[in-house]
């Protein structure tokens, strides 16, 4: 295998992982804010007081901001891939076909895959 065949089938496996993780990570979002919606539902057919189960409100807010957290880290990794990218033999990996469907608006990323 050509050095630049080998380069690219790494970039790919990388973006791949990456791509996947970044979806793990909205499903997380999607499950807190479907358990919020849980919490809230539950507490009210259960006839409780809005005081009653505040601690679980509590926890379900730092674990969204935990999350959220972890997104803005992934972010900031995207960045530092497009760096060694930028300063490695891996620059001249030419990537494309990784846009996401769901969101039309040109996002800038330093890998892309190159079907």
């Amino acid at each position: 295998m050509k050095r630049s065949e080998h380069a690219a089938t790494v970039v790919a496996r990388l973006a791949t992982d990456l791509f996947q993780a970044e979806a793990s990570q909205d499903e997380a979002v999607n499950q807190l804010g479907r358990l919020a919606q849980s919490l809230t539902r539950s507490r009210r057919e259960a006839g409780l007081a809005a005081t009653v189960g505040q601690a679980a409100f509590d926890a379900l807010a730092d674990a969204v901001t935990a999350q959220i957290g972890a997104q803005r880290a992934v972010v900031a990794l995207h960045d530092a891939l497009a760096d060694v990218k930028r300063n490695t033999s891996f620059r001249g990996v030419q990537m494309g076909g990784l846009e996401k469907a769901e969101q039309p608006i040109p996002r800038p990323s330093g890998l892309a895959l190159v079907s």
